[in-house]
């Protein structure tokens, strides 16, 4: 009987980051009020602003700076603090 219960037993779920999450989207938040004056409102092609706007690639879907951002640290080795705010020095990393 435990073997029939462990054989159907439902995975548990991954845990999100929620925090990461919640950085993440005030990141891309920051990041479109800094972008404004340069061209780039959600997904209307590269902006040129920040950093890692090299790795920005595809803004047809939603967080264009997000995943760019995602992409260059996965490149370059770096972490980030999700727990600092400084989205300027991210920003000019």
């Amino acid at each position: 009987m435990n073997e029939q219960l462990t054989m159907f037993s439902m995975p548990k779920a991954e845990r999100t980051d929620n925090g990461k999450r919640k950085w993440e989207n005030a990141f891309q938040k920051w990041s479109d009020y800094m972008a404004l004056g340069e061209g780039h409102i959600n997904g209307y092609g590269c902006c040129g602003y920040g950093s890692m706007c090299d790795w920005c690639k595809d803004n047809t879907y939603g967080r264009p700076c997000v995943r760019a951002l995602n992409a260059m640290c996965r490149e370059k080795g770096i972490k980030i603090d999700y727990k600092s705010t400084d989205f300027e020095a991210i920003w000019n990393m």
